[in-house]
């Protein structure tokens, strides 16, 4: 019988194309190349109407989510974003003020992170589907990887937890705009990603597909385990407000959904308090949530241990 993409899913489809190419490029969030002191850093990431562009979402903020979806992963290796280019299909049929509106998106993202538009594609196609490029560079010595993870190393994160699953719940519920809007609320977190270097952090990953996802590609990538302590947890008032109201577990909105952007890192305990201190005096949150440990995947809480079996968001294996 043949094999289908969602009898596997996109983490053992990617291991086969790794394969069939022979080529063992980085594990990482961008793929680089140096060039003198500095690598150069490459990203590309899509979005489908049918996946990611809620009917009832304003299309200049679906225009914003492609370009900091983007720069996210730049920001996730320490990087500064310069360039960004687009590719983008759009049946005949779709307005002239609907494009307006997605590239004064992108523009007002860029704008924001200072980053130039290099220019793109645009075709004619059945459905939406929005492709994005970036291009940035960051110091070889200030580059953080997803591989540097040790056993001691404490777990932290950036912002707060579960408002983007919130918004995609409640959208569901209700078919409010708000709540579509919520869920492509994001922002690349640029100087969070600057400072990883400053604060000593030993490696990186941004949370598109979760907190569960991003735990256990740093684990099989560093062969490590992690301890989650659910009551350290930066919940937001959201995500706690939508777990209420539609009866559904905070840990599914906060650690298992993904589409926040946050950046998740771990760094030497000795490092902690400077790390804490640095990013407070500029305005910059981060919270330690647990630690990476030798050996399975935990989450603690309510005194309880419970072994991490989802692996969060994977695409062609899961539908919500």
């Amino acid at each position: 019988m043949e094999v289908k993409l969602g009898s596997i899913g996109e983490r053992a489809i990617i291991e086969r194309i790794r394969r069939m190419y022979g080529y063992g490029w980085p594990d990482d969030d961008c793929f680089y190349f140096a060039d003198g002191k500095r690598y150069i850093l490459l990203k590309t990431d899509s979005i489908s109407a049918s996946s990611h562009m809620p009917d009832s979402a304003d299309p200049e903020r679906i225009g914003y989510f492609l370009a900091a979806i983007n720069l996210s992963d730049i920001a996730a290796m320490g990087g500064t974003p310069r360039y960004f280019m687009t590719a983008l299909t759009m049946p005949r049929s779709t307005k002239l003020s609907y494009l307006g509106a997605i590239e004064r998106g992108i523009s007002r993202c860029l704008s924001r992170y200072k980053t130039r538009m290099g220019g793109g594609d645009l075709k004619e196609g059945r459905e939406m589907n929005f492709a994005g490029i970036a291009v940035g560079d960051v110091d070889r010595n200030r580059m953080i990887r997803r591989n540097g993870a040790r056993a001691g190393d404490l777990l932290c994160v950036t912002g707060r937890l579960g408002k983007n699953a919130a918004g995609y719940y409640m959208w569901k519920e209700t078919g409010q705009k708000k709540w579509a809007n919520m869920l492509l609320d994001v922002e690349p977190r640029i100087r969070e990603g600057l400072a990883l270097h400053e604060i000593g952090a030993t490696s990186a990953i941004d949370l598109s597909d979760g907190v569960y996802s991003s735990i256990s590609q740093l684990r099989r990538i560093n062969k490590i385990g992690f301890e989650i302590e659910f009551s350290r947890l930066p919940l937001s008032r959201e995500a706690l407000g939508a777990a209420k109201r539609l009866g559904i577990g905070i840990e599914e909105l906060a650690l298992n959904f993904g589409g926040e952007y946050e950046l998740m890192f771990t760094l030497p305990e000795n490092r902690y308090e400077r790390a804490r201190e640095y990013m407070k005096k500029r305005s910059m949150g981060m919270t330690m949530i647990g630690r990476v440990t030798k050996t399975e995947s935990i989450l603690i809480k309510d005194g309880r241990r419970i072994s991490i079996k989802s692996r969060g968001y994977e695409h062609f294996m899961r539908r919500r």
